[in-house]
């Protein structure tokens, strides 16, 4: 048996590559946060994925934040990633992951053989139903951001519970998913989405109706609901199911964090 071009020469740089990014991302003092956050994260996604009989291929991280999943996708499998964030002081975290991320990875591609490269890409806007500028309603505490003015309700109680202190308004550019990834394919991008996880604080539905082309092309869908109005304008459970509903999706699984008001629901395509 020839074994030429079968074994590679494992390397202490790529020790050394998996642990500069795991501190440059998470700090030392963040590394058991980091393990805990994404293999907690890994068991439920990898388990609806499963049962979904989703194979992963590539996955839209809309309201990206840092990039706190990013590595849960790549670890589960997905070869390309397409991270949206549109606050520009969390983007800088979110570029700057996504360099690290993308340099591990393709180290890692090289030495395992892998015939596709992964692919990590970032655009620094909001996902909404147009293309153009928007208000967007900055938080102290960053992940509450949204397009959706906040109620007073709401704000009331964040800042009772010091989770906020102030808000902010900022002009933010706004997309819709079929035009980003439209421009994204136009200037080279490739590889096909399956999978669309969003969690954009209350513009959901907006956003959702802004990407019924890419619709037809998902298997599976992870987002955020807010049960309770902690914005304007936020859209009912209900609402999203049955726009769903006439793009083929059918609610498989649901969680309600009762206590923050907000919840999570899987979505699948039914059998074409």
């Amino acid at each position: 048996m020839n074994d030429t071009g079968l074994y590679h020469e494992h390397s202490n740089d790529l020790i050394r590559l998996w642990n500069k990014a795991i501190t440059s991302i998470w700090g030392k003092e963040g590394q058991a946060e980091w393990y805990e956050y994404s293999m907690r994260r890994m068991l439920v996604y990898g388990a609806l994925l499963r049962q979904c009989q989703v194979q992963p291929e590539g996955i839209l991280y809309i309201g990206a934040h840092s990039g706190s999943l990013l590595w849960v996708w790549l670890l589960l499998g997905f070869r390309n990633v397409l991270m949206v964030e549109p606050q520009p002081d969390v983007f800088q975290g979110l570029e700057r992951n996504a360099r690290v991320s993308s340099a591990l990875s393709l180290a890692y591609d090289e030495f395992l053989g892998s015939p596709t490269p992964t692919q990590i890409q970032v655009a620094q806007c909001a996902v909404d139903d147009h293309d153009g500028e928007e208000d967007l309603f900055v938080l102290s505490s960053s992940g509450l951001s949204s397009l959706q003015k906040p109620t007073e309700g709401a704000l009331h109680q964040w800042k009772a519970e010091e989770q906020v202190s102030g808000v902010d308004r900022v002009k933010v550019p706004v997309r819709t998913l079929d035009s980003l990834l439209r421009e994204l394919a136009g200037a080279g991008g490739s590889g096909r989405y399956n999978v669309l996880y969003m969690n954009i604080q209350g513009a959901e539905l907006k956003a959702l109706r802004g990407a019924v082309q890419t619709l037809r092309t998902l298997d599976f869908i992870y987002l955020e609901k807010n049960f309770d109005v902690r914005y304007e304008g936020t859209p009912l459970s209900e609402e999203l199911d049955a726009f769903l509903r006439e793009y083929g999706f059918e609610a498989h699984w649901g969680m309600k964090q009762t206590s923050l008001g907000n919840g999570y629901t899987a979505y699948a395509r039914k059998p074409r």
